[in-house]
């Protein structure tokens, strides 16, 4: 069996294959060079190398060339490297340093990887916790104050989100009404701030008496759609 021999690489040569600003396959390293793949970890690690976090850890890259977010993260052509360790370190500062915890959907955008099973082993060895059900898994914190946190946060911030959703769903229900319609509501509502206590019975004959072309089903009918007697605690 013929062995690849070993050679001292100096360091131009090794940063010569980075010249281009782009990512390099640690194989193309390899075979470039001829080494083998204990000597391309050493120059990795001589010159402060990166490997992906993704690409199944295929790609390779020099510290200068990464401009590493907040959280340690830098994407290069859709190749995502972390400044402070692999694929496990990578989740866990992200979870960690999340406002409102991560779901798999969230991390994998981040990380452009399905990292399911590594999350589940994070788990399991107590790195992070897992909340929610099936499906809709939420990624927490393994600290209980951290992960209280998260959760409370993701919790309002569902609830504001529900409440977006509702006041959409009136724009656009607003939309549809006719222009009578729309005039008719506002008449009914100015009524409903000024006599809280009405009916939609009582409203209606207020709009009636001030000429207003309406009926006692009508205005119902607006009640009933809009939640007007909720609000107004009739």
């Amino acid at each position: 069996m013929q062995h690849t021999k070993r050679r001292r690489v100096t360091s131009e040569e090794f940063r010569a294959l980075f010249s281009s600003g782009r990512p390099v396959k640690v194989a193309c390293v390899r075979e470039t060079l001829g080494v083998n793949r204990a000597t391309v970890w050493r120059l990795m690690r001589r010159h402060g190398g990166r490997r992906s976090v993704n690409h199944n850890k295929a790609f390779c890259a020099l510290p200068e060339m990464c401009r590493f977010d907040s959280l340690g993260f830098c994407e290069l052509r859709g190749i995502v490297f972390f400044r402070d360790g692999g694929q496990l370190a990578a989740i866990v500062r992200l979870v960690m340093r999340s406002e409102a915890g991560m779901s798999l959907t969230h991390l994998h955008d981040v990380m452009k990887v399905d990292v399911a099973m590594q999350v589940l082993r994070l788990v399991r060895e107590g790195r992070l916790q897992r909340k929610g059900k099936p499906r809709e898994y939420v990624y927490v914190a393994a600290d209980e104050q951290v992960a209280a946190q998260q959760l409370a946060r993701r919790h309002s911030a569902l609830q504001n989100a529900e409440k977006g959703k509702a006041r959409q769903t009136l724009v656009e229900q607003l939309a549809e009404e006719s222009r009578e319609d729309l005039q008719l509501l506002v008449s009914v509502l100015l009524t409903c701030l000024r006599h809280p206590q009405f009916n939609a019975k009582s409203v209606a004959l207020s709009l009636l008496r001030r000429g207003c072309r309406t009926c006692t089903e009508q205005v119902g009918e607006l009640f009933e759609r809009f939640e007007i007697a909720r609000k107004g605690g009739s």
